[in-house]
């Protein structure tokens, strides 16, 4: 006898009566409330810092006596495919940059760029970096065009961290609004 009776599968009727779908379902869900959560405590308490690959904010370098290391060749504003980048380029005597030939304007809009990272690799100099910092949301549109002075501050990661680790992180109030300042002593690693 194969469990038929009348027609009737005794056993997908028993799995009927009893739920046995509906309880392995439940089983799945109460195994998963009974993990360990992966939610960051972010801002508060936490702050991701991506890998060394990922492409963020754009940063123009300086040497180690403070010059600039761009040569305004605009080699990154003819690579970009969205032609967010403009740089136009003056003459200058005052040791300001590596050479004799510097950016009076590098201006990039954050609207239109893809962070492709094609700007970045047409650099000759390595002037041009894609930094770390993913941030980037305000208020206002003019936030998002972002002008050389405010590109040569250094970032708060430096490129040779290695990155992907979650740091602990404070606020900090300024006149220009709050910002979260992770502390790279204390980091840890994440198992997603």
């Amino acid at each position: 006898m194969n469990g038929k009776k009348g027609g009737v599968n005794i056993f997908e009727l028993i799995k009927k009566v009893v739920f046995t779908d509906f309880v392995k379902g439940l089983m799945v869900t109460l195994g998963y409330n009974a993990t360990k959560s992966i939610t960051l405590k972010y801002p508060d308490q936490e702050k991701w810092i991506p890998y060394r690959r990922f492409r963020g904010l754009h940063t123009l370098n300086r040497d180690e006596k403070g010059r600039e290391l761009c040569v305004a060749c605009e080699l990154c504003s003819k690579a970009c495919p969205t032609q967010c980048i403009t740089v136009i380029p003056m003459e200058d005597d005052t040791g300001r940059g590596i050479s004799d030939r510097v950016a009076r304007v590098w201006k990039v809009d954050l609207v239109r760029c893809l962070f492709c990272g094609y700007c970045e690799d047409a650099c000759p100099t390595r002037a041009l970096r894609l930094g770390r910092d993913y941030e980037l949301a305000c208020t206002d549109s003019s936030c998002n065009l972002k002008q050389r002075e405010e590109l040569l501050v250094p970032q708060a990661v430096p490129e040779s961290f290695e990155g992907g680790v979650v740091a602990s992180s404070t606020f900090i109030v300024t006149p220009a609004g709050i910002r979260i300042k992770a502390d790279l002593a204390k980091t840890k690693r994440r198992n997603w």
